[in-house]
Order: C-alpha cells, then sequence, then structure tokens
C-alpha cells in the first residue's frame, strides 16, 4: 500500500522503476496521497506559487508526417499559415501589459521560415524584457546559435514517447536515438530544455510510461510535461480513443516527486477532457499554466487535436487562485529576481 511512509522513504533513498509503476497503477485512495506529497514537494522547492506563460502558434506546415497530429504533412483538410513577424511581436505585446512574462513561440516543423526571420522575432520578443521559449522541431545547430544569441533560452522538444520501436511507428522516418541526441544538442548549445511523453498512444504501456519519466531524468529535463492523447481529424488515428485522464494526473505527480524541481504545465488537453482538468494537475504538483493567444482565426488549423480547449487568461488565474496558490513570473519562481 502506498502511504506517506511509503513515499517518504522513496523520497529518501530514491525511486525504482518498481515504485514509479506503483505511483502510476495507484487506486484513487492511494492517489490522493500521492498528489498531497507531490504539492508538498512542490510547495517546498518554489512555494505556494505558479507562473503564467503565453503561447503564439505562429506557422502551422509541417514536413512530418506523425501519425497523431492534425497538421501532418500528408493532412489536405487545413489550411497552412504563416503569422507575419508584426503580428507575433504585437501578441508578445499584449501578453506582458497582461503581466506575463515568458512568451512560448510555437510551430510544426518546417523551413518555411528562415532562421535569420525566426531570429529577428525572438530579438524583438526579448527586447521587451520577455523571456523567450521555443517548441520548433528540429533545426540545423547553427540555428540554435543564431536563436540563443537573439534572446531564446529554453527549447521544448517532446519525446512522445521512450519506447523506440512505437516512436518510429508514430513518427515515420524518424527514431528516438536521434530524438534523444537532438535533446542533448540543446542542452550542449546553452538551452534548458523541455520534454514529455503523449499519453495514450496505441500500443503504449505503463511500463512506457515508467521509462518516459527514466528518460527525463537521464536527460536532466528543465521542463517536464504530459499530454493525454486526443485524435485529429484527417489522422490515421483519428478513431483511436483518448488517453487515461486519471493515469495522465498520476503522471504529474509522479514528474513533481520523481523530478522534483522541474517546471511542470498543466496541459489543455486535460482540461479538454475533464471539467476542472487543469485545477486537478495544480492539486497534482503541476505549476505552470500556458495561456493560448493564436489568433482565433487560425487557431483551428493548429490542430494537435480537434476540437482543442483554448486557455485563456481568465481562466488561468482563476484556476491558479483556485489551486490556492499565488501567481508570479517565471523568474521570480526560478528565484533570478
Amino acid at each position: 500500500m502506498i502511504d506517506r511512509d511509503w513515499i517518504g522513504e522513496r523520497l529518501s533513498i530514491g525511486f525504482q522503476p518498481d515504485d514509479l509503476r506503483r505511483l502510476l497503477l495507484s487506486d484513487d485512495g492511494e492517489a490522493e496521497v500521492i498528489y498531497e506529497a507531490a504539492r508538498e514537494i512542490r510547495d517546498g522547492i518554489f512555494g505556494r506559487k505558479a507562473f503564467i506563460r503565453a503561447v503564439v502558434e505562429f506557422a502551422n506546415t509541417c514536413r512530418c508526417s506523425c501519425l497523431y497530429c492534425g497538421m501532418r504533412a500528408e493532412n489536405e483538410k487545413i489550411v497552412r499559415f504563416t503569422l507575419e513577424p508584426d503580428e507575433i511581436v504585437d501578441i508578445a505585446g499584449r501578453a506582458r501589459e497582461n503581466g506575463i512574462r515568458t512568451f512560448f513561440l510555437q510551430a510544426a516543423e518546417s523551413e518555411e521560415y528562415s532562421a535569420d526571420w525566426l531570429g529577428d522575432v525572438i530579438r524583438r520578443i526579448s527586447d521587451k524584457g520577455m523571456m523567450v521559449l521555443l517548441c520548433v522541431g528540429v533545426h540545423r545547430e547553427s540555428d540554435l546559435d543564431l536563436w540563443y544569441e537573439a534572446g531564446a533560452r529554453k527549447f521544448i522538444l517532446k519525446h512522445e514517447t521512450a519506447d523506440a520501436e512505437l516512436f518510429s511507428e508514430m513518427k515515420p522516418g524518424f527514431t528516438l536515438e536521434e530524438r534523444i541526441r537532438w535533446l542533448r544538442t540543446l542542452r550542449a548549445h546553452g538551452y534548458h530544455i523541455g520534454s514529455g511523453p503523449l499519453l495514450g498512444l496505441p500500443g503504449q504501456t505503463v511500463d512506457t510510461l515508467v521509462d518516459d519519466l527514466l528518460l527525463m531524468k537521464e536527460l536532466e529535463v528543465d521542463m517536464s510535461s504530459v499530454a493525454v492523447f486526443l485524435p485529429a481529424e484527417g489522422t490515421p488515428l483519428e478513431d483511436h480513443p483518448v488517453g487515461d485522464v486519471d493515469l495522465g494526473l498520476r503522471f504529474v505527480a509522479a514528474m513533481r516527486l520523481f523530478l522534483r524541481d522541474t517546471l511542470i504545465p498543466a496541459t489543455s488537453t486535460f482540461e479538454r477532457l475533464r471539467e476542472d482538468g487543469q485545477l486537478k494537475c495544480f492539486h497534482a504538483g503541476a505549476n505552470v499554466i500556458t495561456v493560448n493567444m493564436t489568433p482565433a482565426r487560425l487557431r483551428d488549423d493548429y490542430e494537435l487535436y480537434s476540437e482543442r480547449f483554448y486557455v485563456g487568461l481568465e481562466h488561468a488565474r482563476r484556476t491558479i487562485r483556485r489551486a490556492g496558490l499565488e501567481e508570479t513570473t517565471e523568474s521570480e519562481l526560478l528565484g533570478k529576481e
């Protein structure tokens, strides 16, 4: 049985794979104990605080054929777009006016825009006094240096699954080994890195999820996250069932207990699948929430999954308050102000 003594002992001596499996397979009563312990770890490291970051999804043309993603190259049902730099920078300015200091530039993996183009956008946003976070897939190493010099300091690259065979099946033409190598490359170029799995892929098991936790620990990620699978129209997995929200919440808590000091977002998939889903993520140890500032006219064409839930600023602030946390900035949370 998982109780506070068991968790305390594992926190002291370290979680082994079998311990992580027990966390993920815990019953409802045990899960409440796990969530409470996860909150205590978070609060002990960061205080009772959380921060809001803003994301703009600025391009949706993709060269990849991921089976789960609505923006896969073969999907002809969506309209492709790339935002103009001035509009991206204006959106960042509005985020700053609302007290947000971390701006998240996200795009599908493509070369529709040049490295210099993105570097200019990064520089203009960084000059506003904002921390810039990238999630734009794999590019050239020289691009990483250019973007770092422009002001980007953080980079998210989801590994999606630590099962090498499943990874290659879900992302044709790519390998898990390459993905891990690129995460290490990001680190070598000075970036703080983030990664995590997509929970609910066909063939995924609890043992696979344990491996996801072990991989993030090995990579010493600064940001860790989990999204629950939701199908996207026009993909080979459009009829695949959604992922298990309760297992996702246990995974959030396991990340907090095992990885301890990472930044963990309450992702929108939880809110899309369950009422107060993001609040439940905070109760399981999360400390970040992302407001979507992609222009409304384009949001549905950035189809990570169909019928997305779009997090607004008031929802984000209300969720933080209901979690009993104080809103802060990323820099203050990390003790850099």
